[in-house]
């Protein structure tokens, strides 16, 4: 039976190991043109910047100067880019278990911030020279040089990073990409005021383009500021929760799943969730479960970790030896238990009647129903009025002494009627299990050929059994054990034999051969003609 526990995973190592070092190979292919590209913009900005710079402040122009300090900050970013990409590929370790991929993201809002720093600089200065300053800016060839250079540099720039972020899910990236793109316009605008002064003589219109330079990093930081915020913040990706859980609805084995927590970690993401699954599988039916769960979110999230946390749960469709197997396996010294069945307790009525005379469940199914057929909720919904007694054979290690088998079986019975109140009575029959490792190593013998025979006469003699096959012998703990095969017919006008039948027929089998010959065990396998 399965209980409340986290899946984990014991795959083939062979296939874990070739995923691993595909997945390391990519990382490693993916930190390399990321490097690459970072570096390129590093040497791109600072060229752009020192010239912005120079023939700013040579030409008094508030607009190349803006954009000089505009372009100085692209370097600073460039560089926690380069700085960040080189964190990232580093893997998760025992202070960081989610790894360093938000360092990205870090980087990202640190950039931002420095970007409204610039942007507001700018604002200030350009309102100062509309309002209290009188400016000429000189309006040289270089001045329109050194843009259209610009305009072509970021244009360059901004679509390799930005491909490259899509590829990686990079916002390191995605962020220079976006300060590029905004470098590309602003320069455009940087130009036409020139244009303004050169042609109409207007001197504040260098003034006016800067103030729209500063707009312009404002409007585009604050998009990318609350995309890297959201991440941060490990914000949930609009509608993939929806598509999660109809993608694992209606698997088999998934009653419910809940609690289901999604984050970005870089180019990856990681999935957290709760399934519930009938508290009577076994932990290997479980963890099939979950894995396929895991499969499934896999094919609709390619790239993501996900922790699949399974939930035991009692269903509509769990009956009454469901719920006696669970308790026995939740008893310690229990190992197994079986031949459980049920009966109704009959109230007296009169001086007659007993209170004890009790009709198995097997003569009153109609009524109530088996243990094995009525459902724990169907059983309550019909068995309020009545009590019943429980039958069971109980196994046990067959070290211990009476009293501390009896403790047990105790504690197991008391159980039973604190969770079951329709069971009033309990009949226990305490076995040894007859499992235990060291015994279970038997020594196969050769039997002579009349005593084979024999065997195979006495198992002919039970009625519908037309071959025996496949005697063996095997001797366990100086006891002697007999396997064999019967086949049997079905009965005239039938053609097939029922399960019931089939059991009877083998146990009269046993019977007879034990009888006669003396052996510890015998065990039958039947076939159909």
């Amino acid at each position: 039976m399965v209980k409340d526990h986290s899946h984990f995973d014991r795959g083939n190592s062979n296939d874990a190991n070739k995923k691993e070092f595909s997945y390391n190979l990519e990382n490693v292919n993916a930190y390399r043109e990321k490097r690459t590209l970072a570096l390129a913009s590093v040497f791109a900005s600072v060229g752009l910047a020192a010239t912005k710079l120079v023939i700013g402040y040579s030409t008094n122009s508030l607009g190349i100067l803006s954009e000089a300090m505009h372009a100085g900050l692209d370097v600073i970013a460039a560089l926690m880019t380069l700085y960040a990409i080189r964190i990232v590929i580093r893997p998760p370790d025992v202070r960081f278990t989610f790894g360093y991929a938000k360092v990205e993201s870090l980087s990202s809002l640190i950039a931002i911030i420095l970007l409204f720093t610039v942007a507001g600089w700018i604002f200030y200065e350009g309102l100062d020279r509309i309002l209290f300053k009188n400016t000429q800016p000189e309006i040289t060839i270089f001045s329109f040089v050194i843009m259209t250079i610009s305009i072509v540099v970021d244009l360059w720039r901004s679509k390799v990073l930005y491909r490259a972020a899509r590829r990686y899910g990079s916002q390191a990236l995605e962020a220079d990409a976006l300060h590029f793109k905004a470098d590309m316009f602003s320069s455009s605008i940087v130009i036409v005021g020139l244009v303004f002064v050169l042609v109409f003589h207007i001197p504040n219109a260098d003034a006016f383009a800067a103030l729209i330079v500063a707009a312009m990093i404002i409007y585009t930081s604050l998009g990318l500021g609350r995309r890297t915020i959201d991440v941060l913040l490990d914000k949930a990706p609009k509608g993939m929760n929806h598509l999660l859980l109809e993608s694992i609805s209606g698997l088999d084995g998934v009653s419910k799943a809940h609690d289901i927590r999604i984050r970005n970690m870089g180019s990856a993401m990681s999935v957290d969730l709760h399934i519930e699954v009938p508290r009577t599988s076994t932990h290997d039916r479980a963890h099939r479960i979950a894995t396929n769960v895991e499969n499934r979110i896999r094919e609709v999230m390619p790239n993501c970790d996900v922790l699949v946390h399974v939930d035991a749960i009692e269903t509509s469709t769990e009956t009454l030896t469901d719920r006696i197997r669970l308790i026995a396996a939740e008893t310690d010294g229990i190992k197994n238990v079986h031949s459980i069945y049920l009966s109704r307790i009959i109230e007296p009525r009169s001086k007659k009647s007993s209170r004890h005379d009790a009709i198995s469940m097997e003569t009153k199914s109609h009524e109530l129903g088996t243990s094995d057929s009525l459902t724990h909720h169907e059983f309550n919904a019909n068995a309020s009025s009545f009590h019943l007694h429980l039958y069971l054979d109980l196994q046990v290690n067959r070290k211990l002494d009476l009293k501390t088998a009896h403790d047990i079986t105790e504690s197991f019975e008391q159980r039973i009627k604190a969770e079951i109140h329709q069971v009033k009575d309990i009949t226990t029959h305490i076995e040894i299990e007859s499992t235990e490792e060291a015994d279970v190593m038997g020594v196969e013998k050769k039997a002579s050929g009349s005593y084979t025979e024999n065997i195979r006469n006495l198992s002919m003699q039970i009625n519908r059994v037309i071959d025996c096959k496949d005697i063996g012998i095997v001797e366990v703990n100086n006891e002697q054990h007999i396997t064999l095969t019967i086949v049997i017919k079905a009965k005239e006008g039938e053609e097939v034999t029922s399960i019931e039948e089939a059991h009877k027929i083998s146990t009269d089998v046993q019977e007879i051969i034990i009888k006669e010959t003396g052996a510890s065990r015998v065990v039958v396998h039947s076939e159909p003609l």
